[in-house]
């Protein structure tokens, strides 16, 4: 098994025995994103039930851009160790999320906030 180790200088450290190599931020973003991709193809598929919840990020920056064309989008979710995350929702799923975001914010009663949201939004400079 791989023993990843943080180093004072901003690089990681992934060892094996008395190997190991040292990469970069940007060094490990792209071998993240290789690795996401032969996980994608491995015979062994990612489990369609979840895990248990054992990590949360709270709050993420997100975008959203439309196709006029095909009527999806792209929903893009960064994530402070993946990085940027992109997603292409359908026309009939954005359908379906925007009545189960509905249903959630009805049941937290979050029309009462909106005021608050609103101000907090204008302040911000950030992707939502």
């Amino acid at each position: 098994m791989l023993e990843p180790k943080l180093n004072a200088d901003g690089t990681l450290d992934l060892g094996t025995g008395n190997e190991s190599v040292s990469l970069t931020a940007p060094e490990l973003d792209m071998l993240l994103e290789r690795l996401a991709l032969l996980r994608s193809q491995m015979k062994e598929k990612v489990p369609e039930v979840p895990p248990a919840i054992q990590g949360v990020v709270c709050n993420p920056a997100y975008m959203v851009r439309t196709d006029n064309q095909t009527k999806a989008s792209l929903l893009r979710i960064r994530h402070a160790g993946f990085g940027w995350l992109n997603f292409e929702i359908p026309s009939h799923e954005i359908i379906n999320m925007k009545k189960m975001w509905k249903a959630i914010a009805d049941k937290l009663d979050l029309e009462s906030y909106s005021d608050f949201y609103e101000a907090e939004r204008q302040q911000t400079d950030k992707p939502h």
